[in-house]
């Protein structure tokens, strides 16, 4: 998959080429014909995987869970079926003690779906939470430019690890959302800089958020997965209110300022030039010796 740009890739691609030849196996495959009633109700198009490809393989020979978001079937948003095979895959993997990857392309919730969607959110949540009880890792990738907002954003936040590269997006709102409510001149949705600056990978690694920046290629994406499939990250109340503690911070840094060159600059960033034009790989390295 030498040159192949991961982001460009399709959900079934990207499982393809992060596990290894002819490990992985779909669970609930399109042949199933499982798909939701409520888009057919209202005469909208179904899909046979509901926007969702899920299933085990293996990574380096080590087996893990998988799930591959399908962007182009209505953004990737989550309804009841798609929630329902997301949610019995982290289940699956806590049963099981087995990693579970979660490769997201989302805007959050199914709007056609309504709490069903977001019921599936909240269970998918506490299947995480299961695992991280029983020290299974759970890896979110984000690394599209559809990215991880909504429901799903939250939700990548409670997984141990994210990985993300330059191309991925994570936040609550999405941009055309934050424009609506706060107008064109607090936020400029077409201002693709100002977008990725904002709320893409190179910024969220800068602020924590993102635990590992990859290069936009299956192989660094790969590679960034098979490190951390042998970690996971500790839910204790301790830990929690040191994050909190770091959001209070950050929020005291850079809660009125409306340039995200500053935050850049304020996390170490001294050439924002360079860094824009970095590879994630180089962004960090600029980054750490900025600190």
């Amino acid at each position: 998959m030498s040159g192949v740009l991961f982001h460009e890739q399709t959900a079934r691609q990207r499982i393809a080429s992060l596990a290894d030849a002819g490990s992985f196996v779909e669970l609930l495959p399109p042949p199933e014909r499982i798909t939701s009633p409520y888009l057919a109700q209202l005469g909208i198009p179904v899909s046979f995987d509901d926007g969702i490809v899920i299933g085990h393989a293996k990574i380096g020979g080590k087996k893990i869970y998988l799930a591959a978001q399908v962007g182009q079937f209505v953004g990737g948003a989550v309804g009841e079926i798609h929630g329902a095979k997301l949610t019995g895959l982290f289940k699956a993997a806590a049963r099981d003690k087995v990693p579970c990857v979660l490769i997201i392309e989302s805007g959050g919730v199914r709007l056609h779906e309504g709490s069903s969607g977001e019921i599936a959110i909240a269970e998918t949540m506490r299947a995480i939470f299961e695992c991280r009880a029983l020290k299974v890792p759970t890896i979110a990738v984000i690394a599209t430019d559809i990215g991880a907002y909504g429901g799903i954003g939250i939700l990548s936040t409670c997984c141990d690890y994210r990985i993300m590269t330059e191309h991925g997006r994570l936040g609550i709102s999405g941009p055309i959302v934050i424009e609506k409510w706060m107008g064109k001149k607090a936020y400029d949705s077409a201002n693709r800089a100002l977008v990725w600056k904002t709320s893409g990978g190179k910024t969220k690694y800068l602020l924590g958020d993102a635990d590992a920046l990859a290069h936009d290629s299956p192989e660094a994406v790969r590679d960034a997965i098979a490190r951390l499939l042998t970690k996971s990250s500790a839910v204790s109340l301790a830990s929690v209110k040191a994050r909190q503690k770091d959001l209070e911070k950050r929020l005291k840094k850079f809660g009125t300022t409306n340039d995200p060159d500053a935050v850049w600059k304020g996390m170490g960033v001294r050439d924002i030039r360079a860094a824009s034009l970095a590879s994630g790989p180089e962004f960090a390295a600029l980054a750490k010796r900025g600190k």
